[in-house]
């Protein structure tokens, strides 16, 4: 009878084990995919990937995520497999090809949700972040930590200049593109461990098929080997438009290569001053206007300009729409009463969004594009400009729109943004331009006003307060704004985040430098800040791309010295290097103050941040200075920016 009771004991802890290692065997089973590249490993139920790339260290590219419920209907496919999550009512497949792996999420209702969390492991020993130009952010470094944790959750259409992010996990690298670049928001968050970044998606009712995802690339070990894959991505994808493109479609955008960009303000917009520039040597040059209304006032001033072959740009805008009747208003934002109350992009709850500091509203694309027409048709029979500059479109800042007369998805509105900006470039076969410049504008604009330094501040009151030493200054005179022209010292908090040569790589060049003139967003120009202006020279000279200034007759006087020994520098490189690829970026000083790019096989720049002389190949590059070389002939020419 004991050995009856001792059987029954022995069979029912037997059973327990058994349901217990089938429940874990559940809860952890596991599905590889492999190559000759890597292995990937994937837990069905909590979707944590571990990759094991051939001869390097294995790692961990999302961690795993809790109640996502049970999967039914597993498929394999060769090189792939799919599975459903009835909790959440979504389909989720996985492929693998050579160096990515694609994964996708297909959902039947709204609803939001996250995936990848990519948590912190030993292997990461930096983050490659497409912020304007592009940030590299070492992993233990908790400043950097704190200022992306204060800007969470970011937009991946505005918060980031190209929808991707990489690991530089020292032998190698690996590159997160987003497939679905709207509704989706980049989280980061930080744990005694470290960084945690955190993707989620908003499956929102206007889209017919709910879809989004990632392809994840294992890349060589290079602070720019994300932004060279997602280059490659976009020439898979179609979706890359060089620069030699565009010029053969608009001739006039050739008139880019080798010009430095130029605001003009009050008595800047005449003859006298455009003659100035071409008496100086100027021969290339982007002039924008701060309205049509000052071409109206001064038609001479654009006729010269495109006699001695310079473009030249009014300043457009169809981000806001006013009141007819609103007191404090501005011109691009005025049309009429119908577009004022039909024209608004509605939220999903029904309510009208709020227009630039919340007065008005922000416009339909949509139902602007009339207006568009009818205002650019209306300007150029009088101002034939042939170049032009449409404020917004291109900064990433995009809508669903739940209006019954114009609905769209995010999608749409980006679609509607870049049609109008092609309609000005195709029929008036004008050089176009915007501000931002993120990817999804990339192939349809010539220039872009935000990439090299973005709005830096804007909620900071030091930059507004007029007692701050940081005070940038008044939108007042008008023939020469304060905000614009005035020279202050940098807000020191800012330098590391937006200026440190240590923490930036040309992530936007090495994607688009063959593809968009891209310079600084019009608040921060290339001589804004007083004691940053040695180190945006050697940035805009490292990474070949034009100064911006603002100019009327007083300020060239004061500058032009400055301006020119730049503009005799810059002019003849880029005018070679503009239609180039920058093929390769490198740090070769341990402290990363030494820095190199590559442009085609047609020149290599050497930049020296720091305050002792390098040697590079038996040539002395001065500390504070930049080295051209060519490779060709050999030739070699240094730049030493003179302090303002």
């Amino acid at each position: 009878m004991e050995g009856n009771l001792m059987s029954k004991h022995i069979y029912v802890i037997c059973l327990l084990l058994f349901l217990l290692c089938s429940i874990c065997f559940a809860d952890q089973t596991t599905y590889t995919l492999e190559n000759d590249v890597w292995t990937i490993q994937i837990a069905s139920k909590s979707l944590e990937i571990i990759a094991k790339p051939n001869g390097q260290t294995p790692i961990q590219i999302a961690a795993p995520q809790e109640n996502l419920g049970e999967i039914t209907d597993v498929k394999q496919i060769k090189d792939g497999i799919s599975w459903e999550l009835p909790k959440r009512g979504i389909s989720v497949s996985f492929q693998l090809s050579d160096n990515s792996l694609s994964i996708s999420f297909v959902s039947n209702s709204t609803g939001d949700f996250t995936w990848p969390i990519v948590s912190y492991t030993p292997t990461i020993q930096g983050y490659v972040l497409p912020l304007f130009e592009g940030s590299y952010v070492p992993a233990d470094d908790l400043e950097w930590q704190t200022f992306l944790v204060e800007r969470s959750p970011m937009n991946t259409t505005e918060g980031l200049s190209m929808t991707f992010w990489g690991l530089d996990c020292g032998d190698y690298t690996l590159t997160y593109i987003l497939t679905n670049p709207f509704n989706n928001e980049l989280a980061f968050e930080k744990n005694n461990d470290g960084l945690i970044i955190r993707l989620s998606h908003q499956f929102t009712r206007n889209w017919k098929k709910k879809t989004y995802g990632l392809v994840i690339r294992l890349g060589n070990a290079s602070p720019v080997e994300p932004a060279k894959q997602y280059r490659q991505w976009l020439i898979d994808q179609g979706e890359f438009v060089s620069m030699k493109e565009k010029v053969r479609a608009t001739p006039e955008a050739e008139k880019l290569l080798g010009a430095a960009h130029i605001y003009l303000w009050g008595d800047g917009v005449s003859v006298k001053m455009i003659e100035n520039f071409a008496e100086n040597g100027f021969d290339r040059l982007w002039l924008g206007l701060d309205s049509w209304t000052d071409g109206f006032q001064h038609p001479q001033a654009i006729a010269k300009a495109k006699e001695l072959g310079y473009l030249i740009a009014p300043y457009d805008s169809y981000h806001s729409i006013h009141h007819p009747n609103e007191p404090d208003t501005w011109e691009t934002a005025q049309f009429d009463l119908e577009l004022y109350e039909t024209g608004a992009i509605v939220k999903a709850n029904g309510t009208k969004e709020k227009g630039f500091n919340k007065k008005g509203y922000k416009l339909s694309p949509i139902a602007a594009r009339p207006y568009v027409e009818k205002r650019v048709n209306g300007i150029m029979s009088i101002l034939p400009f042939n170049s032009w500059f449409v404020d917004c479109d291109a900064y990433g800042e995009v809508f669903d729109d739940y209006s019954e007369l114009h609905p769209a998805t995010q999608l749409d509105d980006v679609n509607a943004r870049m049609d109008r900006i092609a309609w000005i470039r195709d029929k008036y076969k004008a050089v176009v331009g915007s501000e931002g410049g993120v990817a999804y504008s990339a192939s349809t604009i010539h220039f872009a006003h935000g990439m090299m330094t973005p709005v830096i501040g804007w909620d900071d009151p030091d930059l507004k307060d007029k007692s701050s030493p940081y005070y940038l200054g008044r939108y007042w005179p008008p023939d020469g704004p304060e905000v614009f022209i005035k020279q202050v010292q940098l807000k020191p908090k800012y330098f590391r985040f937006y200026y440190d040569p240590q923490f930036r790589v040309p992530l936007y060049q090495t994607v688009f430098h063959d593809s968009v003139a891209a310079t600084h967003q019009w608040g921060y120009a290339s001589l804004k800040f007083k004691d940053q202006v040695d180190t945006v020279a050697l940035l805009e000279l490292l990474y070949n791309v034009p100064p911006l200034y603002h100019i009327n007759l007083k300020e060239f006087e004061k500058h032009k010295k400055w301006m020119k020994a730049y503009y005799d520098f810059f002019s003849p490189l880029h005018r070679i290097t503009g239609l180039q690829p920058m093929t390769d970026f490198s740090w070769l000083t341990s402290d990363r103050m030494v820095q190199r790019t590559v442009f085609g096989d047609v020149v290599e720049m050497i930049a020296n941040f720091s305050f002792t002389d390098y040697e590079y190949q038996g040539t002395v590059v001065p500390k504070r200075s930049i080295l051209a070389k060519w490779y060709k002939t050999g030739e070699t020419k240094v730049f030493t920016p003179m302090s303002q």
